[in-house]
């Protein structure tokens, strides 16, 4: 089976389109080597003009659900405080069907905005998602950040990395997904109509519509670029941790072998999210080891093996620990936890500092390297 069908076993008609779109915008060759400053720079660009985009479709969809009630009041409902319900039902419904023909047109649009960035994000940095089959679950995994899709809960080579997360907060987390930008923003609407139309500024909310959808719009478009960028460039990270660190791992023996899956499978649980990043580093080390079975993951009775690793081979397993740790959904405290006891069963200890340092740097667009990682341990 390969990384894309673990990934996304069942997609749904908008992912498989959103992907097949993806992957022919993609790079047609994609490059080993991280982007250049030149790309970063094109990505920023990029991910900048989408925002943008997104905040004028705001103020379009503001002005015109804010314009019409305007219109309305001043032409049709003069005097609507002293008029009873029963007679105003009528263009309250229509107004309410306006809103709503507007949201969906304007939620549709932010969709296709943040499908056309994503792939412009994916071409700038030079990530290839149809050539290459670990790399290729990456067009899924863009799809499903473009539809605002949580990760599905899956099993990774045997691992659950959904181990740790009780089932309602599981459900609660796909509900919150679901709102972020279909259902948020009518409520939104809803919410600026009915509770702050009651407050003193009653006869201005129609006139604030605009920008404030506007900022909604940025702030959600800002994060799928945000995470987006985040997909595209981990796996740059992935492969300059293969190269540099298991060009020759066939002569690694089994038990440091083992150690390493066990490290990053566990590392994939503490982050409570099936991320593509780390599943694919799971794919790249399965490859490079020749390991082809499924990990049965107890981290507890692998540990004491990693003190009796080798300098090298320790500096291996700290290297996929903070990698995966920094090229996640972000660094949760249990992270940090196995971490820092990691470090400390090799006699060296965790700078939290830098270890976040190191993340923000990652999602700036710079490139991580053997040094950067290994400074930070003291």
């Amino acid at each position: 089976m390969t990384a894309v069908d673990i990934y996304s076993p069942e997609p749904n008609l908008l992912e498989r389109k959103f992907a097949d779109y993806l992957a022919r915008h993609c790079a047609e060759q994609g490059t080993a080597d991280h982007p250049s400053s030149v790309r970063i720079a094109s990505i920023r660009r990029t991910s900048r003009w989408i925002i943008a985009l997104a905040a004028l479709a705001g103020v379009i969809s503001g002005g015109l659900i804010g314009g019409s009630e305007i219109w309305m009041r001043q032409n049709i409902l003069s005097g609507i405080d002293a008029t009873d319900w029963r007679e105003t039902w009528p263009y309250w419904s229509v107004f309410y069907l306006l809103v709503g023909v507007v949201s969906a047109v304007e939620i549709a649009l932010l969709y296709a905005i943040a499908l056309r960035g994503i792939a412009r994000v994916a071409h700038h940095s030079g990530l290839s998602v149809s050539h290459d089959e670990g790399r290729a679950l990456f067009a899924h995994s863009l799809a499903r950040t473009a539809l605002e899709f949580p990760s599905p809960q899956i099993r990774i080579y045997g691992i659950d990395p959904y181990a740790h997360v009780a089932n309602w907060k599981l459900t609660a987390l796909n509900v919150a997904y679901k709102l972020k930008v279909g259902v948020s923003s009518f409520v939104l609407r809803v919410f600026l109509r009915r509770v702050a139309a009651r407050m003193a500024i009653r006869s201005m909310v129609p006139l604030f519509a605009g920008p404030l959808y506007a900022i909604w719009n940025a702030y959600i478009i800002g994060r799928i670029m945000s995470e987006a960028q985040v997909r595209t460039l981990g796996p740059f990270a992935v492969d300059m941790l293969i190269r540099s660190s298991f060009s020759n791992s066939y002569d690694l023996h089994e038990k440091e072998q083992d150690v390493v899956l066990q490290a990053a499978g566990e590392m994939l649980t503490r982050g409570q999210d099936a991320h593509p990043n780390q599943i694919y580093l799971l794919n790249k080390l399965r490859a490079a080891l020749g390991h082809r079975k499924d990990i049965a993951l107890d981290w507890p009775a692998m540990r004491h093996h990693l003190r009796n690793l080798n300098s090298a081979g320790q500096a291996r397993v700290l290297d996929v620990l903070t990698v995966s740790c920094v090229i996640g959904t972000g660094i949760r405290s249990e992270q940090m936890e196995l971490l820092r006891d990691a470090c400390a069963d090799c006699d060296t200890a965790l700078n939290d500092a830098r270890l976040k340092a190191l993340r923000k740097a990652f999602k700036r667009g710079e490139a991580l390297s053997l040094a950067k990682l290994s400074d930070t341990r003291s």
